[in-house]
């Protein structure tokens, strides 16, 4: 997937008109209409807008105004989400919505998840034209949170499903159990960011709860979806090395083998400490080790905690020298040197 020239084709031809689709999980108290997607649960007035700015009451009914809305649309390496063992060295289309439904201090994309910024219309079989022209896997819903998106999500993710390409979601995991049921029949991988280990932090930085994302780990792991999570290590926040072991000890809790991707903060939105100090993610990227079977480090200029190894023989399966990746060690899932199961999900 690399005509780039093509690609900017087919961006340009998705300016359909904007479609309103109603919201299929909503409910009446009183006079207010309320969202029942996430655990925001927010509550609309006629014209109103909840906390993702992605549903608005229009006639009395909660419309969901983002519909085939697209904030950002890229060509990217798999490795950015980050996912390191599905399809490890290969591009995904990457689409993304304007808005979210947490309101991190520190987000590393305030200006497309807390803003609002242009978009254009890209209707889901546009979408799917675009993997197909391009010859590309699937599309990754990615940059803002895309399970605001969930009427989008549903219908693009069928038509892909229906052509034999994957769906891939980048998200914080804030959503309600039945809405997230019917994205698992059309999802293929996660990449979920759990952001700490406390609900408190949670509540107060982020405006969400700890206790729903951990549901929705609970729940991809049990409908056998590949899954990835991301733990952001903010300076003063959960730079401790006791958080850390606490987030790696409630991820092997579920599944030792999930990877764990420890990604350091640089300043952004209205969060202005410091960067996380590198010494203290190659510290925790050692204590992760001992708890996890696969822990890697992002946003760090070091060869630590890039390539994938066999945790029972050390053998190199993946090699990577930033989007750089070769697949070396691996055969039929599994190490080639000990024969232990090894959990990617490689072309062919």
């Amino acid at each position: 997937m690399n005509d780039l020239e093509s690609f900017s084709r087919l961006v340009q031809k998705g300016q359909a008109a904007r479609p309103l689709v109603e919201v299929p999980f909503q409910s009446r108290i009183g006079s207010k209409v309320r969202c029942e997607v996430c655990p925001q649960r927010c509550m609309f007035d006629e014209g109103d807008f909840g906390v993702c700015g992605g549903r608005q009451v229009i006639d009395g009914r909660l419309m969901a105004v983002n519909y085939a809305q697209v904030c950002s649309l890229h060509i990217d390496p798999i490795e950015k989400k980050p996912l390191y063992h599905y399809f490890p060295g290969g591009e995904i289309l990457s689409v993304g919505p304007n808005g979210c439904n947490l309101t991190c201090r520190w987000c590393q994309n305030y200006t497309i998840s807390q803003n609002r910024a242009p978009t254009r219309s890209v209707l889901p079989e546009e979408l799917a034209n675009m993997v197909d022209a391009l010859d590309g896997i699937g599309v990754a819903y990615t940059y803002a949170e895309p399970l605001i998106w969930y009427e989008y999500v549903m219908d693009a993710g069928r038509i892909l499903h229906e052509r034999g390409l994957v769906n891939v979601f980048v998200s914080n995991g804030f959503v309600n159990e039945e809405p997230l049921k019917n994205i698992l029949t059309i999802a293929d991988a996660f990449n979920i960011d759990l952001k700490s280990s406390d609900d408190a932090c949670y509540r107060h930085f982020c405006g969400g709860n700890l206790q729903d994302v951990q549901r929705t780990i609970k729940m991809v792991v049990e409908y056998g979806k590949h899954i990835e999570i991301t733990h952001l290590i903010v300076t003063g926040v959960n730079d401790q090395l006791e958080k850390v072991g606490q987030i790696a000890d409630w991820i092997a809790s579920v599944d030792k083998s999930i990877p764990l991707h420890l990604s350091r903060y640089f300043p952004s939105n209205y969060y202005t400490a410091p960067p996380t100090d590198v010494q203290f993610m190659l510290d925790a990227l050692e204590l992760a080790k001992a708890k996890l079977d696969w822990v890697y480090l992002g946003n760090v200029r070091t060869e630590a905690g890039q390539d994938s190894r066999c945790p029972q023989c050390n053998a190199l399966l993946v090699r990577r020298q930033g989007y750089s990746v070769e697949v070396m060690g691996l055969e039929d899932g599994h190490c080639k040197k000990c024969k232990r199961k090894a959990p990617f999900v490689v072309v062919g």
